[in-house]
């Protein structure tokens, strides 16, 4: 039997997150609508249902989940929430 996957193992392995650009920001809600979100991708409906469960234990709602290529994307929205998931990520690469 594989061992439980954890929270920390779920973000490092395919997240992607996007947070919204300080610059921008003076533009106004009208011209600039980027809020903080991290999507968390996992290949099956029993993964889907493990990382749900992880999130709420962890006091994290997450969103709707829905379908994309053959794979469940988990969205994950707020400042304080997204912040959170992130310390389990590397730092990104810069080119």
């Amino acid at each position: 039997m594989a061992e439980a996957l954890t929270l920390a193992d779920y973000v490092r392995s395919n997240s992607y997150a996007r947070v919204p650009s300080a610059e921008r920001q003076d533009e106004g809600w009208t011209a600039y609508k980027k809020g903080y979100e991290l999507r968390i991708v996992v290949r099956t409906q029993d993964d889907l249902k493990q990382l749900r469960r992880l999130l709420l234990d962890a006091g994290i709602q997450p969103g709707r989940a829905f379908r994309k290529a053959k794979q469940w994307v988990v969205p994950v929205y707020g400042k304080a929430a997204v912040s959170e998931l992130l310390k389990f990520k590397p730092k990104a690469r810069r080119s």
